[in-house]
């Protein structure tokens, strides 16, 4: 792959469907001014584009850029942090802990505005919807809600649990740079990876808001309450009594309908979490693998160790840390 500039990762969005038109996102410095090594990743492919932040600068980064064919952006942060989406007249939120799906019409306007404390770090795959519609045949072998997006032309937004997607997405930016000689390749194949994931959450999410067989419409908000307990005090064991009265189920029904719904058992669910956390104590604070899988909830590093690169691919010793930003630093300017 060439090496990162403003113009390379401009013109990989093109390439991926958008022209920017503004912002500092494109910018920002891409190599690490202390050792020169690669912060980010820009790929584009056939109908597809991968897209890796990861700065530790300034506390807004933003984004303006128009759409050239009809685009579905999916994203998901992994530190914390809140963005603003505004495409045409419609504006959007979204916190750290949601992965936003968008498909935006032919010459919509986009923009982003993501706030944080610690810079940016995010995933991002732009993919033609036309590519899944070839791919995959019929409308009846795709999702239904997909479906009506590609179909009805207006813009939509989703929000979904990261879920599987998240820890590939982590995966993504935990190996960047590792693998030089057959960048395209492996980006080619995250990106299909990352495609491939979303369809699949798409389609349990459509389960469960039609609602047929076992989901009723109530379902989703009652699961999310679960969800949204674990995401309080992912650290508490889980109290699956206390989740029964939340989710108004039994726990056979609970434990089934979540694994259903996010693709994952609630302990997994509970277990990613913690994980997270621990990359982020790892990336972002410069915790030793020691403080990491306390943080977890770990009681010794070695079974830190085997968790984490089961579910990551990756030793924690292995995971690449930011630059630590002091007190009296100052945030690059576009910010």
């Amino acid at each position: 792959m060439n090496p990162m500039s403003q113009a390379y990762y401009e013109e990989m969005i093109l390439r991926a469907g958008m022209r920017v038109h503004g912002g500092n996102l494109t910018q920002l410095p891409h190599l690490d001014p202390v050792n020169g090594d690669q912060r980010w990743v820009a790929w584009a492919g056939r109908g597809m584009g991968l897209f890796v932040i990861n700065y530790p600068g300034p506390d807004v980064v933003a984004f303006d850029a128009v759409a050239l064919r009809d685009v579905i952006v999916c994203a998901v942060v992994l530190n914390e942090a809140s963005t603003d989406f505004e495409i045409g007249r419609r504006g959007f939120d979204a916190e750290a802990s949601d992965m936003t799906v968008i498909f935006i019409p032919r010459g919509e306007h986009f923009h982003f505005e993501t706030r944080t404390g610690r810079g940016l770090r995010a995933v991002t795959v732009l993919i033609d919807p036309m590519m899944i519609m070839e791919a995959h045949g019929p409308d009846g072998l795709v999702p239904e809600s997909l479906s009506g997006m590609i179909h009805g032309h207006e813009t939509v937004m989703d929000k979904l649990l990261p879920g599987r997607f998240g820890l590939i997405a982590l995966d993504i930016a935990a190996r960047r740079g590792m693998f030089a000689p057959i960048a395209p390749l492996y980006y080619e194949g995250k990106a299909l990876e990352l495609m491939s994931v979303l369809l699949d959450q798409l389609s349990r999410q459509n389960v469960i808001r039609t609602g047929p067989g076992e989901f009723d419409p109530g379902m989703l908000e009652r699961l999310s309450r679960a969800k949204k307990v674990i995401d309080h005090a992912p650290r508490r064991a889980l109290d699956i009594a206390a989740l029964e009265n939340v989710a108004a189920m039994n726990r056979t029904k609970l434990r089934s309908s979540f694994k259903k719904a996010y693709g994952m058992t609630l302990s997994c669910y509970r277990t990613a979490l913690l994980l997270q956390q621990a990359e982020r104590a790892l990336v972002e604070s410069g915790f030793s693998v020691q403080q990491a899988a306390h943080r977890a909830g770990y009681a010794n590093a070695s079974s830190f160790i085997v968790a984490f690169k089961r579910h990551f691919g990756i030793n924690p010793g292995d995971v690449p840390q930011l630059p630590l930003r002091r007190s009296g630093d100052v945030a690059p300017d576009g910010g």
